[in-house]
């Protein structure tokens, strides 16, 4: 059974799908660039997401020009509601894949972000019922931040709804989605899981990655029980495997307990990966003989299958 999408009107979208973990450093870009070029690979219009506020997959997509360009940017598309349409303007065109990129902007985002949070609570009625109270609280919020005002968050009763938005603007013209989320604990990230409700959960082979994930659940389901918003598990990642080591084998044993009805890839540690990175395209469009293809390659069919995505290649 695929996932579901969690609201109807989702329905006329393609399927959008979130790479994320509560922990930075576990290879959520690899993951992201890698299986956006596996479901090119297979013929698929794919629209690439970079929510995390650092650009990684900006730059891994070939577009780390896009990062430190001029206004409007991510941040303006997200934050002024004015500007919103914009996101067709910010569009990076690949070979792979089309692209909104991040920006160096969105380094300063998080006051903006809490405080489009706070106000899709305050207008209704999460916070106060008074209308004057509403109105001074909303009055010293805009005061302190660039471009955030009510209209930015609409009907919004979360304020997490910023980024949904704006990919809807232009995805219809996409057969799939994939974000790339910043680590957890911040309203970035919660707006890439609101975009994006079905999750693939890249984890280092080490120790650490156990409370990263155990961390990411606890999360999410504080996120569903704020919004409303249901998060289906897709897929999980083991990344940069060295060898056949204790550590390894029982952060795969993990996954597989943690993710027992859905499938867990094994990516083992390759330059190639490094190369691809730094020359700005996914393994299949820089060295598609490596060994690595064939799981990105069966983590994107997984893909097609959920979500009965029709494959043209």
């Amino acid at each position: 059974m695929p996932p579901q999408p969690p609201q109807a009107e989702q329905a006329t979208h393609p399927p959008r799908l979130v790479v994320a973990n509560a922990k930075g450093g576990v290879g959520k870009t690899t993951v992201s660039a890698n299986l956006v070029g596996a479901l090119a690979d297979r013929g698929l219009e794919v629209l690439a997401v970079d929510a995390d506020p650092q650009g990684n997959l900006t730059e891994a997509l070939g577009h780390l020009d896009a990062y430190e360009a001029e206004p409007p940017t991510l941040f303006d598309v997200l934050l002024d509601i004015e500007a919103r349409d914009d996101v067709a303007t910010i569009l990076c065109e690949g070979a792979e894949a089309d692209l909104i990129p991040s920006s160096i902007d969105m380094l300063g985002s998080t006051l903006e972000l809490s405080a489009a949070h706070f106000l899709g609570q305050l207008h209704n009625g999460d916070v106060v019922d008074d209308p004057d109270a509403v109105e001074a609280a909303t009055w010293a919020l805009e005061s302190m931040t660039q471009l955030v005002t009510p209209a930015t968050v609409g009907s919004d009763d979360h304020g997490y709804g910023l980024l949904d938005d704006a990919i809807a603007r232009i995805d219809t013209s996409y057969d799939v989605v994939i974000v790339d989320a910043p680590p957890g604990h911040n309203p970035m990230f919660k707006n890439a899981l609101y975009a994006a409700p079905n999750l693939i959960v890249p984890a280092t082979a080490e120790a650490s990655s156990k409370g990263a994930v155990d961390r990411l659940f606890d999360e999410i389901a504080a996120f569903e029980t704020e919004t409303g918003r249901g998060i289906d598990e897709v897929a999980a990642v083991t990344n940069r495997i060295r060898m056949s080591t204790n550590a390894a084998d029982e952060m795969t044993s993990f996954l597989a307990e943690v993710f027992d009805d859905v499938p867990v890839y094994e990516i083992p540690e390759r330059v190639a990966l490094s190369y691809a990175y730094d020359a700005g395209e996914s393994i299949f469009a820089h060295k598609p003989e490596a060994d690595v293809t064939e799981t990105f390659g069966q983590l994107g069919d997984h893909i097609i299958e959920a979500f009965n995505l029709e494959v043209t290649a």
